[in-house]
């Protein structure tokens, strides 16, 4: 959810943010459950209020994860929106089903990479203007940093996550980093089109268990591969990931090269 945790929405608005009707949102502030106030005679909830509310009642009701199906029809939903830019609608899908017990790596896979690609394909095909691509991946992106997680418990390792020079594909470094955050791993997240000097200095100035080197663009994929190679002979096991590679694998080679 974007902006200040000071900032309020009305009822309405609230009623989508949680995924239900206009009046259990208005039962849920009356009966106080919900907590709210009075602005100019209408109800506005807080959005720290709203996120801590969605939390408690994911832990008193645990629903059980959307069928593989539901998960695929979100999907065409998510297509939908993405194509026309709907950011709102892109946000209510994604957050209603990870509030309903969704895992951040099945949303990932299942609801938002397929859309990508599909957006991908029709702009190579000449269906799209390359505007409609950006403006899809931005949004995506700015999703992850909303949905981002922060589990308990003891920290697996420390990663880093990155892209070379040349490699501007962000959107796969941030999936990568919000993936391995959501297993409990401690993240450096530096994004795309880093020099691999950069690369070597951080791991030499940083304790990194396992770097992870994104490999999205053919035309920077040597020296991807290259800089993957150098960190592991310096002593920080490298994994190097690109199209085909999936976040089930991503973090069973982290793991591996943790130990």
């Amino acid at each position: 959810m974007s902006g200040t945790t000071d900032a309020a929405l009305d009822l309405q608005h609230v009623a989508d943010e949680l995924g239900v009707h206009y009046q259990t949102a208005y039962r849920w502030v009356r009966t106080g459950k919900l907590p709210a106030r009075l602005v100019n005679g209408k109800y506005q909830v807080r959005l720290d209020d709203i996120d801590r509310f969605r939390t408690s009642r994911v832990v008193e009701h645990p629903p059980a994860p959307p069928s593989p199906q539901r998960l695929h029809r979100h999907a065409d939903s998510m297509h939908t929106a993405l194509v026309n830019g709907d950011e709102a609608d892109v946000r209510h899908i994604a957050r209603s089903l990870v509030g309903e017990g969704t895992p951040v790596i099945e949303l990932i896979q299942t609801v938002l990479v397929p859309p990508l690609r599909r957006i991908g394909q029709s702009w190579h095909d000449g269906e799209i203007s390359i505007w409609v691509e950006h403006r899809a991946s931005a949004i995506v992106e700015r999703l992850l940093g909303e949905i981002a997680t922060n589990p308990r418990g003891r920290r697996k390792g420390s990663v880093l996550v990155a892209a070379v020079a040349g490699d501007r594909h962000s959107l796969p470094t941030a999936m990568a980093a919000l993936t391995l955050r959501d297993a409990n791993w401690d993240v450096h997240h530096l994004g795309a089109d880093m020099p691999p000097e950069e690369l070597y200095s951080f791991c030499d100035a940083n304790d990194v268990d396992v770097a992870v080197i994104s490999s999205t663009n053919s035309d920077a994929a040597e020296l991807a591969a290259e800089t993957a190679a150098a960190l592991t002979a310096r002593g920080t096991p490298a994994i190097l990931g690109g199209p085909g590679s999936t976040l089930e694998s991503l973090l069973e080679r982290c793991e591996a090269a943790r130990s």
